[in-house]
């Protein structure tokens, strides 16, 4: 009898080690898994401190190369050109986007209400897209201020519809020295413009596509290629009609290239060519 009374003792004393045994070795993990666990976190904390300074200084160096690309570009020594083409997508948006991809240039579409699916598939070929006028119906934009905004909105939304971007660059339909519209409208039109936060491009250099259909390739090249500005805008046309602009687009490139320039898109802090100069306005 008491050899079994000793026995229940001797395994209820070794039960009582194993659990206290197993509290200590329990705390000791928790306690381990706590400084670990403060240790990345610290090691983290780290690191994101690093990548911060990081970014930061990078930020710094990329605002000091822009200032010297600005002020270069003012110098006139980069010359820059902006190949633009109004009314489209069309039947030879295509065939413009492969002569561009041949020539691993870029250009700004100032498209307008119609073939939208098109509109992605010009941003996914690395140009820009600028908002013309969804309807391009003269007589109905410039019958008032509510109906050119009507139609820029209505263009602006369709173009975020289909891929999702915020465009703010415009272009007038017939540009901002348009005959159509009154000075008091365009007026109105540009100030409320800066107030929203649009920003309009005309142009510096008229291809002249615009004076009619089939305009002899000769002359869209010899009023296509500008360089008397170190930054140029020229003005083309995509639409079904405009099959000679197609066929010049290849040496008006070749002329810029020639003539040293680089090829950019149209973007919010691009030289603001305008006919009418828009009022600078805080927001």
């Amino acid at each position: 009898m008491k050899k079994g009374l000793s026995i229940i003792g001797f395994l209820i004393a070794c039960a009582g080690f194993v659990y206290s045994g197993l509290n200590i070795y329990g705390s000791t993990s928790k306690i381990a898994q706590s400084s670990s666990l403060k240790g990345n976190i610290k090691k983290l904390n780290k690191e994101k401190e690093t990548k911060q300074k990081q970014l930061t200084e990078i930020a710094k160096k990329e605002e000091v190369v822009k200032g010297k690309y600005e002020q270069m570009k003012k110098e006139g020594k980069i010359k820059i050109v902006h190949l633009t083409f109004d009314d489209g997508p069309s039947n030879n948006t295509d065939k413009i986007l492969e002569i561009l991809k041949r020539n691993n240039v870029k250009a700004t579409f100032f498209v307008i209400g119609h073939n939208q699916d098109q509109y992605k598939k010009i941003l996914d070929a690395g140009h820009a897209i600028g908002l013309h006028s969804y309807t391009h119906d003269y007589k109905y934009v410039y019958a008032n201020e509510h109906n050119f905004f009507e139609d820029l909105y209505r263009l602006h939304d369709a173009v975020k519809a289909k891929t999702g971007k915020d465009i703010r660059i415009t272009r007038f339909p017939g540009g901002s020295s348009n005959a159509i519209a009154s000075k008091a409208l365009k007026q109105q039109i540009i100030t409320r413009m800066a107030r929203e936060g649009y920003i309009y491009h005309d142009w510096n250099c008229d291809s002249t596509d615009a004076s009619g259909n089939g305009v002899p390739v000769p002359k869209l090249i010899k009023y296509g290629i500008c360089t008397n500005h170190p930054e140029i805008d020229v003005l083309m046309h995509d639409t079904n009609a405009k099959g000679t602009t197609v066929q010049a687009l290849q040496t008006i490139i070749d002329g810029y290239k020639k003539a040293g320039y680089s090829f950019e898109v149209i973007t919010t802090s691009s030289e603001k060519i305008q006919h009418v100069k828009q009022p600078e306005i805080k927001h």
